[in-house]
């Protein structure tokens, strides 16, 4: 039986990543003022971040339909879905009533659609570990069990440069963007171990707080094996920032094994927004 990797746009790949991990998408589609971009790897970030800073008005998403889901599962034999956190899009919904289409028309097929409950380098993670899962030849059950059991503790951590979509999303308060811009506050972000985010810091410049995400990651995994994890990093427009983390994380993070870096895609775009990592190990 040959299984397929999808997934929602969200899940950040480059040209290269997504071929050796036969990874297909699924298109978000993004609005800002008047102009619709669809995250189907053709958007110009850099134009995108433009748009969104020069707009007084919030940007706003779509998932992809339910038949735009059943068309990929329909040319699967088996498949694993992964969509951005249920708390935070449809994806999910809308990839679980496209799996229903399919399975009514074709009951034989084995699809497995899971809530990454992350976004952009989570997604990222959960597509490198199922390639792995996949490769090592076991049935699709123990496949969907084992890739379950991995999502349930995996950790997403982030830092914004920029505050303003999140405050023009309704994420945070006015009030707390604008004290956060004036006093140079950067939040160290995290999921809340159920897909939605919450704060666990705020601090006081871009620098100290890359110094502050990895010296947490490196507390949250000390009690992991030497060599056993894998982290994805998710930049948005500052490849050189995340190289240095990068290059800290590993030196000073003795469970990781190796760190992968990619670009946000459109969709991560509008969260991470000029100069964000994301985290997700």
């Amino acid at each position: 039986m040959k299984i397929s990797i999808l997934g929602d746009s969200c899940t950040d790949l480059t040209p290269a990543l997504a071929r050796v991990l036969g990874v297909r998408t699924a298109p978000l589609k993004i609005k800002v003022d008047d102009k619709c971009y669809v995250d189907d790897g053709s958007i110009d970030t850099l134009e995108l971040i433009a748009a969104m800073k020069a707009s007084k008005n919030s940007p706003s998403t779509a998932c992809p339909s339910p038949e735009e889901y059943a068309a990929l599962m329909r040319s699967c034999e088996a498949c694993f879905v992964i969509t951005l956190s249920s708390k935070l899009s449809g994806s999910y919904n809308a990839a679980c009533i496209g799996r229903d289409m399919v399975l009514e028309e074709s009951p034989e097929k084995k699809i497995s659609v899971l809530d990454s409950e992350s976004a952009a380098a989570g997604q990222t993670l959960i597509a490198v570990m199922l390639r792995r899962f996949i490769d090592e030849d076991p049935e699709f059950d123990e496949i969907d069990r084992r890739i379950r059991a991995f999502i349930a503790p995996m950790r997403t951590r982030f830092v914004l440069e920029d505050l303003s979509n999140l405050i023009k999303n309704g994420r945070i308060s006015k009030m707390a963007g604008f004290v956060g811009t004036m006093l140079n506050l950067r939040p160290l972000m995290a999921d809340n171990g159920h897909g939605e985010i919450t704060c666990l810091e705020k601090i006081r410049g871009t620098q100290n707080a890359m110094r502050k995400l990895v010296e947490h990651v490196a507390s949250v995994t000390a009690s992991e094996a030497a060599g056993s994890l894998t982290l994805v990093i998710s930049h948005c427009n500052c490849a050189e920032r995340a190289s240095a983390l990068k290059r800290e994380l590993l030196a000073k993070c003795r469970a990781l094994h190796e760190v992968i870096m990619v670009p946000a895609g459109g969709l991560s775009t509008v969260y991470e927004f000029d100069g964000g990592v994301v985290l997700a190990f």
